[in-house]
């Protein structure tokens, strides 16, 4: 089966910036609407259920939400120039440990050039907001008795 994405913040239903709680509340409402109880005519009713699981597993653990928005972003980023593997539209649930495989020979070289440009602006953005970051936190910091830095 091919690699799919599936956007965990569009199944919910909830905006990326969503709390805690209302993620919550976004999965118990998706659950009570699409449980496979509740829809025995639908066959991906019980994969629903799985990627709704799936989601609010992710997106209420700090570090797998991380994770998953850079996934996302990085996907959102490939589906601009075209070598983003296919979006979850129904049927059966993808395995969430299969790596995602992008088969590059169908898109022409200007976009994969414009996206790899893209990708390192973003990543050149990013190191020199951390830089920054890191060297603001030092500011706070006491200095250590005998520094040869004043």
């Amino acid at each position: 089966m091919p690699a799919v994405f599936v956007d965990y913040y569009e199944l919910l239903e909830v905006q990326p910036q969503a709390s805690t709680r209302e993620i919550k509340a976004a999965y118990r409402t998706c659950m009570l609407r699409d449980h496979a109880d509740q829809n025995p005519e639908q066959d991906d009713a019980g994969e629903r259920m799985i990627l709704l699981s799936r989601a609010k597993d992710v997106l209420l653990d700090d570090s797998k939400r991380r994770r998953y928005d850079q996934e996302r972003s990085a996907w959102h980023a490939a589906s601009a120039f075209g070598a983003a593997p296919p979006r979850w539209e129904g049927g059966k649930a993808p395995d969430a440990n299969q790596p995602v495989q992008i088969d590059l020979r169908d898109v022409s070289i200007g976009k994969i050039l414009v996206g790899a440009g893209v990708a390192v602006v973003v990543g050149g953005l990013a190191f020199a907001a951390k830089k920054v970051a890191d060297r603001a936190s030092r500011r706070g910091r006491p200095r250590r008795r005998g520094s040869a830095f004043r």
